[in-house]
């Protein structure tokens, strides 16, 4: 909730600082954290984005209805450690689903740690080749 970066290297210490509180603590990467938000920075800086962004999150209904609709091969990722949200939502989403398959990865927080791509890579990979597969008879 701190002001917006004024610069590029305010961006990095920011992203460093951000990543630490919600990223997967055990595989974080301080350089990767400071340089993406640089790059971030400096491709798109829009001081109302994250205010817009929260408003938008906090003036979300209930989408449990909606998702029981749902008829594509689904899988829900979701991180163990993730402090935004808890993981009981990626687990309510996965029932919500008919047929749906969740992934919680124990490392994992609020992020996509590059030493998991393997493993989610894999797991997407999987998914959309049942989307891929015709329909048994």
């Amino acid at each position: 909730m701190a002001p917006a970066p004024t610069s590029p290297s305010e961006a990095a210490r920011r992203g460093v600082e951000v990543g630490r509180v919600i990223g997967s603590a055990s595989l974080f990467d301080e350089a990767r954290a400071a340089r993406r938000a640089v790059e971030a920075y400096e491709r798109a800086h829009d001081p109302g984005g994250v205010a817009r962004q929260l408003a938008a999150v906090g003036n979300q209904v209930d989408r449990t209805r909606a998702l029981r609709h749902v008829t594509s091969p689904t899988l829900v990722i979701h991180g163990a450690l993730d402090p935004v949200f808890d993981v009981s939502g990626g687990e309510a989403t996965a029932e919500a689903i008919t047929g749906a398959r969740l992934l919680v990865i124990d490392d994992m927080g609020h992020d996509l740690a590059e030493p998991l791509w393997p493993q989610i890579v894999a797991a997407i990979t999987a998914n959309a080749r049942c989307a891929a597969a015709p329909a048994p008879d």
